[in-house]
């Protein structure tokens, strides 16, 4: 039996490593020559082997975008919702889902990734670059005029007097989203200069707010039925769309900006499912010339 460094013990908790063909050429060394020696190492070791074979480790393991849509019909034809949702609604919450899985998997550094939105000044083009935790805040505040529209709260006008200066008078999206960042700091230069515990907790907040406003919107939406598919949502600037269609838009934007914050952190996205393309797709159709 080998001993030192590379005793039983030792040699027998490389095995895993050693299946994935992931040991240091010394470790793989000794474990070679210790399962010529112990046969229960050996079995196990040809166990391990076996199971690695079963994954397939060449082939691409990101889930398919539309294996969450598979599990939920299959188990609505086994127990309808106790809150229905609304067809318009579906994709808003898949979108926001697969967002939400991405920020999950993201590391704390990258919270402060630069990430650059296309804007527009009026009719006229332009770039912003935020971080991360500033194109969240872009979705909370946007996200906040469907809010307002179906009578919850506007995340922008929590506990805040309501003056000339304060988002509850902003209406439309773009000074919406300039006036959060000017109140949370989600420049990507102000987030550099942030301690890094205070840029943690600041995301942590901001990611929150925009998890829990999406769950209200949903939520709220279903209760309601299909009563508030025609509510007006005000965009600012005497632009207005029902709520069925300001929810595919949410759904539309929330790709693009989950995009956007995959390009900034090298992060592989897919679109959405055919299905919900097509809605997304028909609304910009509809939209036209707009």
């Amino acid at each position: 039996m080998i001993m030192g460094p590379y005793d039983h013990r030792r040699l027998k908790s490389l095995l895993g490593a050693w299946a994935l063909a992931a040991c240091a050429p010394e470790e793989t060394a000794a474990v070679e020559a210790h399962l010529t020696d112990c046969a229960p190492c050996a079995d196990e070791a040809l166990r391990l082997r076996d199971a690695v074979r079963l994954l397939h480790p060449h082939d691409n393991l990101d889930m398919d975008p539309a294996l969450r849509s598979g599990v939920l019909e299959l188990c609505l034809t086994r127990r309808m919702p106790g809150i229905p949702m609304p067809r318009w609604s579906v994709p808003y919450d898949a979108e926001a889902a697969r967002l939400d899985a991405l920020l999950d998997d993201m590391g704390e550094a990258d919270w402060g990734a630069p990430v650059r939105l296309a804007w527009y000044d009026d009719d006229r083009p332009s770039v912003r670059e935020t971080s991360v935790a500033g194109v969240i805040g872009h979705l909370l505040a946007v996200d906040g005029l469907l809010a307002l529209a179906l009578g919850l709260p506007d995340p922008l006008a929590a506990d805040a007097p309501a003056d000339e200066t304060h988002p509850r008078t902003v209406s439309s999206p773009a000074e919406r989203t300039e006036a959060l960042w000017r109140e949370a700091g989600s420049s990507y230069a102000e987030q550099q200069s942030l301690a890094r515990e205070f840029r943690r907790r600041h995301a942590s907040k901001m990611r929150g707010e925009w998890r829990d406003q999406t769950y209200a919107l949903i939520r709220t939406a279903g209760f309601a039925g299909g009563g508030v598919a025609d509510l007006s949502v005000p965009y600012g600037g005497g632009a207005a769309l029902p709520l069925r269609d300001a929810f595919l838009d949410r759904a539309f934007e929330c790709w693009m900006h989950a995009w956007d914050i995959a390009e900034a952190v090298d992060y592989p996205y897919v679109p959405p499912t055919p299905e919900h393309m097509h809605l997304m797709i028909d609304l910009a159709a509809r939209l036209l010339p707009q």
